[in-house]
């Protein structure tokens, strides 16, 4: 049971690790770091409230991402593991062209997608202040300056998308 929740894990945990590296190595030397480590801040207040809180919205989207394609794309584990689960299931029907079971898994899976967008939004509007409901506020990946952390996450996602529609059609 250890093996194949590692196989699931262990890619998605180290892009999170490298993206979270990325962006603290990249905000500790900007001036709001700066400023709170001379107002005398514990190192640890500045790390988690002020660094953390800033690199959070490109962390949750990437997460966001992860955990909907790892869920839709679990069938190869399941098949390696011989787990009897939704992949088996799917495999299955494609095997024996039930197509109502193949349109079924299809469409729990897009209302999967859609829910971790919807909890990714709202985590947005917790995190980030300037991110609300029903104004006409710049987002918060547009309203800050480009860097090469935010074209990273930016490049990632673009290309992830484009490997999750090629693997669908």
């Amino acid at each position: 049971m250890l093996m194949p929740a590692v196989n699931l894990s262990l890619f998605n945990i180290s892009l999170v690790l490298r993206l979270s590296r990325a962006g603290v190595r990249e905000t500790l030397p900007m001036d709001f770091v700066k400023f709170a480590r001379a107002k005398g801040l514990s190192p640890s207040r500045v790390i988690f409230v002020h660094v953390l809180k800033n690199i959070m919205i490109p962390v949750v989207t990437v997460l966001g991402l992860e955990l909907g394609s790892t869920i839709a794309f679990a069938v190869v584990t399941e098949s390696v593991f011989a787990w009897p689960g939704m992949g088996k299931l799917i495999i299955d029907s494609i095997n024996v062209l039930d197509r109502p079971v193949i349109v079924a898994y299809l469409m729990m899976i897009v209302l999967l997608f859609i829910a971790i967008n919807l909890v990714v939004d709202i985590l947005y509007m917790l995190l980030d202040p300037r991110v609300r409901v029903g104004r006409q506020v710049m987002s918060a990946t547009v309203a800050r300056e480009e860097t090469p952390f935010r074209r990273f996450v930016s490049e990632f996602a673009e290309s992830h998308l484009a490997l999750l529609a090629s693997r669908c059609s």
